[in-house]
């Protein structure tokens, strides 16, 4: 085994010879049962201290790339084509997911809305609003018959055969059976799946804006955030790689389908490289994929992550944005060998989700008129959108842009004049609009993200007016400056 070190590079001499490590055993140079030099040996023959060496061989032991034998040395693990799941790298806890102190924008945003005041528009919610939620009949129930059915610890199978035939009519993606368990909603989904597989120290990537920006759970479990940009193409995969020469990152967590904040979607040639890197490298991927069931166009046109690489990403769905908010139900698709940390984990605090919500959905979703009803919401969102997009281009000299979304109903809106401050969106709650600032989860405050679906014609002529009114006043500003 050939180690080249370059101190004159900025790459930390730990990582460039983990980088190398790697590369030799992705291109079958090392092979599964190979054994590495010995920590001592490697220092002298490659010029670096033997703490250098010590760092890199706990690091790539900590991601499961190699294993170690009593008195006998460090041994090649597998290939990094194997899963990831199979070596778990840190002690389960569990810790409370504490709010954050609300932002003071936010007070004020809760304090308009509060108001009810007629001539608000209120993009700011992540709801789906009441009159769009698929209105479905439910048959009468005993008692009884909740209490007899029967739920593994994965969840109520008929909920979970439910979801794979949804699952099969909206990408052409059929998720095995016994790898779907289902959760009290995205957020727990996550939760369980970060306590589960993350250890104190650990470094995660994260999209930039993103709503995984604002998680308490990072700060609480001691984890080191690194965040990735996203343009309208999606994560930005070849910062990712650049990030990943200096940084030993133990996931990804991304939102590839109508991304929250920017609407944006990953496009194929990122999808492919990110599971190329993230397979080589062994990091998990966290799909969260919660608007995934309101694409514009089923079946979807882009394939999952999970379905190019279903060793190397978890998949994370949601119930909540189609049958409404307080229907808390998600799922999680992923290998045996994680779904049974997360059981232990979910067991050990007694979390378990209730039989309720899971036969009521299940009634839901394989009620005659659901698919109607899900496809007619799908069409009503577009309308929206597209109505949104024809008000915009009629007033292209406000320097107001538009990211528009291929499914779900996050709109994203970019100033494009002068630099903006947080100060500078004040000007929307006097005026009466409620919307989600990016400065919430980005460094700049550019851009907005709109709900479309709660807006009628109306209502989008009305924004797309104030808005007209609003970028005059900044601009006014700018040239008094």
């Amino acid at each position: 085994m050939e180690i080249r070190i370059d101190k004159r590079r900025k790459i930390p001499l730990y990582r460039q010879i983990m980088n190398q490590i790697i590369k030799q055993m992705d291109e079958g140079l090392l092979l599964k049962g190979d054994r590495l030099p010995s920590e001592r040996a490697l220092a002298i023959e490659s010029g670096v201290n033997r703490s250098t060496i010590v760092r890199a061989y706990d690091e790539l032991y900590a991601q499961g790339f190699v294993e170690r034998k009593s008195s006998s040395g460090t041994y090649v693990l597998g290939t990094t084509k194997e899963s990831f799941s199979g070596h778990h790298h840190g002690p389960l806890f569990f810790m409370k997911d504490k709010r954050l102190t609300k932002d003071p924008y936010v007070k004020k945003l809760d304090e308009l809305i509060k108001r009810d005041n007629p001539r608000l528009i209120n993009v700011y919610t992540g709801e789906l609003p009441f009159d769009l939620v698929p209105n479905i009949s439910l048959p009468s129930f005993h008692w009884k018959e909740f209490l007899q059915e029967e739920v593994s610890a994965l969840g109520y199978l008929e909920l979970r055969q439910t979801i794979q035939n949804l699952m099969i009519k909206t990408y052409e993606y059929q998720p095995k059976e016994d790898e779907i368990m289902l959760t009290a909603g995205g957020q727990q989904s996550l939760v369980l799946l970060m306590q589960s597989l993350l250890k104190p120290g650990d470094v995660v990537a994260i999209e930039d804006p993103s709503f995984f920006n604002g998680m308490s759970l990072f700060k609480s479990m001691s984890i080191k955030v690194i965040k990735i940009p996203v343009d309208a193409n999606g994560l930005c995969v070849e910062e990712l790689e650049k990030v990943l020469q200096t940084e030993s990152i133990q996931m990804v967590l991304t939102n590839p389908n109508f991304q929250n904040p920017t609407g944006s979607s990953m496009s194929l040639k990122r999808r492919k490289k990110l599971v190329e890197i993230c397979r080589t490298f062994r990091i998990p991927i966290i799909e969260d994929d919660v608007f995934g069931q309101l694409s514009y166009d089923v079946p979807h046109a882009l394939p999952l992550l999970k379905e190019l690489a279903p060793e190397t990403v978890i998949y994370i769905g949601s119930l909540s944005k189609i049958l409404g908010k307080r229907m808390q139900l998600g799922w999680i698709d992923a290998p045996s060998l994680v779904l049974n940390e997360v059981i232990k984990l979910r067991d050990e605090y007694e979390s378990e989700l209730s039989i309720f919500p899971q036969v009521l959905a299940t009634h839901a979703l394989k009620d005659d008129t659901f698919l109607k009803q899900l496809a007619d919401l799908r069409h009503q969102l577009k309308e929206k959108k597209d109505f949104l997009e024809e008000e915009l281009n009629a007033n292209l000299e406000m320097k107001l842009t538009c990211s528009f979304p291929d499914g779900g109903y996050y709109a994203w809106l970019t100033y494009e004049g002068r630099k903006l401050v947080r100060e500078d969106w004040n000007l929307l709650l006097k005026h009466q609009m409620a919307v989600y600032p990016s400065f919430l989860n980005a460094e700049n405050a550019q851009s907005c993200r709109i709900n479309l679906a709660r807006l009628t014609n109306s209502q989008t002529k009305m924004l797309v007016s104030r808005f007209k009114i609003i970028c005059q006043l900044w601009e006014t500003d700018s040239l008094n400056d």
